[in-house]
């Protein structure tokens, strides 16, 4: 059986990626013109969305009223409370999901079939794109769009069943009991106050129970 002819797209621009950046690209490009194709790899929703700022707003805004608990006699106001950790982790993906995500993905169903394309690309000459094993891209111009993933460095290969990224500790079902961030961007300093806040709230309720400490 022969393999299926490779499409071909000739456009004027395209934009490889379809998280912010991409999607603003896409914004202003498509006003202009209608020979543009928005090339994704993998599930639509961007960064920020799914595994970025807004997850870790969530988990910083239930970090904060754990904060208030322990920090209130201080105010005059004696306050007790324990921290539910799956419920954390519940509520972060509902509001998530329901809210932010689904806001970006009424969007991207908005945007005509024709200026998306989902797949993996990769440059294979001038001004020529392949995508995935099935459409070839020839376009004037290149956006790109690419974002980012967490890099995990080889020295945690021994331990890396209990390595977390930022990708994947907004999938934990509970709080760890005990967790070192590595790294001092934005998301891991975040993380680690918010892990922190939450797992001090867990110590004072319970004897057994060791806090989340950033390091």
């Amino acid at each position: 059986m022969s393999e299926p002819a490779m499409k071909t797209m000739n456009v004027e621009y395209a934009i490889i990626g379809a998280g912010t950046a991409g999607l603003g690209a896409y914004s202003k490009i498509s006003r202009q013109t209608d020979s543009l194709v928005m090339i994704q790899d993998g599930p639509y929703g961007t960064t920020c969305a799914r595994v970025g700022c807004m997850p870790s707003k969530l988990m910083i805004t239930a970090a904060d009223y754990a904060h208030h608990l322990t920090t209130s006699e201080f105010f005059g106001v004696t306050a007790t409370g324990r921290v539910d950790g799956r419920k954390v982790f519940e509520r972060l993906r509902r509001e998530r999901d329901n809210r932010f995500v689904a806001n970006n993905l009424r969007y991207v169903d908005k945007i005509p079939a024709h200026h998306k394309l989902e797949g993996r690309a990769r440059f294979i000459g001038p001004g020529r794109l392949r995508v995935d094993e099935s459409v070839e891209v020839n376009a004037k111009r290149f956006i790109l769009a690419c974002g980012s993933r967490p890099a995990i460095s080889k020295v945690f290969e021994p331990v890396m069943a209990r390595v977390l990224t930022s990708d994947t500790v907004f999938e934990l079902e509970d709080l760890p009991r005990s967790v070192a961030v590595i790294g001092t961007g934005v998301i891991a300093l975040e993380l680690g106050q918010a892990l922190h806040r939450l797992g001090f709230v867990r110590k004072v309720e319970s004897a057994n129970v060791v806090d989340a400490e950033a390091v």
